[in-house]
């Protein structure tokens, strides 16, 4: 059916349908993302083992802040009450502190993953390094209780009581805002939004493939915005801060690490959509499509109304919601309750969890270190080196610890309520089975991040990820960029690299060990870095062929006009995607002069030596 489109019935878009067949044809030639990362694990095997034999090295070097020695008005050296000379970073004419790079230690040389202990490392980490990723816990604990109230329909519910209660002239900014928060409920979005618009807006008399084409702008386009912390948030961060580490091992960043930037980026994705809805999508399809307002959508609307049971259940759940969140409040607000000011997480016993840096050698070795530096001596002896250890888990305001367990609670109870109050929960193998629901449904997620891990460790091993961070950021240091074009030609790299790679989060497991640690080498902080990942990932999800809910969408264009292709789809998004990409970017890097930070603790600026780790 779709070459007798391209060739007999939109014979004007040929060539432009042809162009995009040729990109959906491409990217259908790429592999699973799970397949994929296993490739570019074995790639980085081998380079290993070519950059080992041809002596491949980098000279580490870092940031460091520009000090210069404090003077009075007549230009003599300020010094303390013990005689030091008083230092203060330098500043450029603009007002920003200076940084230079020197260099750290000695060359870093390539390690071959293709050797005796290379192998043997491979197999014997292969757990550790699924194990260990700390997107695992985030995204498997949040998705418990957001996949049982997606399961028992709570989400359901409250977007069709929503979109129901808007007046008609609000309902594009509704639709709009509904589906940029809807990433909260996983990709329920793409499900429950935009079929539920468009029949909303042709029964209050508009067209009702604006109403889809809005829904799709909110759900796809800001899927990096919104006003809730997601599980997609809880993978971002694990990649995010594993990356940081490989410049300073002891950044941090948090599931909240956007959260501010996410809540102002769904008004600004809100107020653009519904720009090109009301004034560029929808008097266009007025003018050529108006009689596809004549069809009769009674029955649909009918049925997707609240019942008298589902509406008396949503009001139960959202008051329980209200009460959770309440008590959550309690326990962070007044001095002395358990989630007031900072903390520091510890094991059952007390311990802290520390990273210390090791030699090892074979048991027979002398070595003359104290004794309480030997760690273990049998079957190798391990001895600590100098270095100081770190902490596994930086300490910081108690509640930003407890986000993804709290994210789990406001989510699970009221699901709960709403299913008992529905009649869907009557007994608790149907609560433990609507949990599993959101367990399968990251299942595709754990697989990928399996592959992923093992690529990220594997990078790491052979060096090869810092040896490319110390060179990029060299050289980007040296260019001299100001960080506005940085952000800017990042996200155009994002929204290139979605037409060859589909998924949020795969695609970032691949940028992120990469432009992470070269931008904050030039004082981007890992946030910012992030911020802008999500403007060019979210944009272009509206407009790629490789984004497979794109199916979904077009099942729901074909319903009211008969035979269009993807082609017809995609050219309806294509304004979505051009203004929003302008809209959002222009708004990150205004943000960017505002000084502001883009979550708790989430600085803008990467500043070595600083505690950037505490928002400072």
């Amino acid at each position: 059916m779709s070459s007798h489109i391209h060739n007999t019935e939109q014979p004007k878009t040929a060539r432009s349908r042809g162009v995009l067949d040729w990109i959906e044809w491409a990217g259908n030639k790429l592999p699973d993302p799970s397949i994929l990362f296993m490739l570019l694990a074995l790639t980085v095997v081998l380079l290993s083992a070519v950059g080992s034999a041809a002596d491949w090295s980098v000279q580490p070097v870092k940031p460091q802040v520009v000090m210069e020695t404090q003077r009075d008005a007549q230009g003599n050296a300020l010094t303390d009450a013990t005689g030091t000379v008083l230092q203060a970073p330098k500043k450029d004419a603009a007002g920003n502190i200076q940084i230079e790079l020197v260099e750290s230690g000695a060359p870093l040389e390539v390690k071959s993953l293709l050797t005796a202990d290379g192998i043997y490392w491979m197999f014997s980490s292969m757990l550790r390094n699924f194990a260990q990723m700390p997107a695992l816990p985030l995204i498997f604990v949040a998705m418990l209780g957001i996949g049982l109230a997606e399961k028992f329909g709570f989400f359901s519910a409250l977007m069709r009581w929503l979109a129901f209660m808007t007046p008609r002239k609000l309902m594009t900014p509704a639709v709009v805002f509904l589906g940029a928060n809807s990433s909260v409920a996983s990709d329920a979005g793409y499900i429950i939004l935009p079929p539920l618009a468009a029949a909303l807006f042709l029964a209050v008399g508009r067209h009702p493939v604006a109403g889809l084409a809005a829904a799709f702008a909110g759900v796809a386009g800001g899927f990096g915005a919104g006003l809730f912390p997601t599980g997609g948030d809880g993978v971002l961060t694990g990649f995010a801060q594993d990356a940081a580490r490989v410049i300073d091992p002891n950044y941090t960043v948090t599931i909240l690490h956007n959260y501010y930037f996410k809540i102002v980026s769904a008004i600004a994705v809100t107020l653009g959509a519904w720009y090109v809805t009301d004034r560029i999508v929808e008097p266009r399809l007025l003018r050529l499509h108006g009689d596809e307002l004549q069809s009769n959508e009674t029955a649909a609307m009918s049925e997707m109304a609240l019942k008298s049971n589902e509406r008396k259940a949503l009001v139960s759940a959202l008051g329980v919601m209200v009460i959770v969140l309440g008590i959550f409040a309690a326990l962070i607000l007044p001095k002395g309750m358990p989630l007031h000011g900072d903390g520091k997480q510890t094991l059952a016993n007390g311990r802290v969890l520390v990273q210390q840096a090791v030699d090892i050698q074979p048991k027979s070795t002398e070595v003359a270190v104290a004794a309480h530096d030997v760690l273990a001596t049998d079957p190798m002896l391990i001895t600590e080196k100098e270095t100081p250890g770190r902490l596994v888990e930086t300490p910081g305001t108690r509640w930003s610890q407890v986000i993804v367990p709290f994210i789990l609670i406001v989510f699970l109870v009221p699901g709960l309520v709403y299913g008992y109050m529905t009649q869907q929960l009557k007994s608790q193998s149907d609560a433990v089975d609507a949990m599993y629901h959101g367990i399968r449904n990251i299942v595709p997620v754990l697989v990928i991040l399996f592959f992923l891990s093992q690529f990220v460790n594997y990078f790491a091993y052979s060096h090869l990820d810092r040896m490319l961070a110390y060179l990029g950021g060299s050289l980007l240091f040296d260019a001299n960029l100001p960080i506005p074009l940085l952000i800017c030609l990042f996200v155009i790299v994002v929204i290139f690299g979605d037409f060859a790679m589909s998924g949020m989060l795969s695609k970032f497991g691949v940028l992120a060990p990469i432009f992470i640690p070269m931008f904050m080498m030039v004082g981007m902080s890992p946030e910012l870095t992030t911020a802008a990942y999500r403007i060019g990932d979210s944009v272009v999800n509206i407009v790629t062929p490789l984004n497979s809910y794109l199916l979904i969408i077009l099942a729901v264009f074909q319903k009211y006009r008969k035979g269009v292709g993807l082609g017809s789809l995609i050219a309806l998004m294509i304004p979505y995607s051009i203004v929003l990409g302008i809209i959002w970017t222009g708004l990150l890097v205004a943000w960017y002069f505002t000084g502001l930070d883009l979550g708790p603790q989430a600085p803008l600026h990467y500043l070595p030596g600083s505690v950037t780790t505490a928002g400072d």
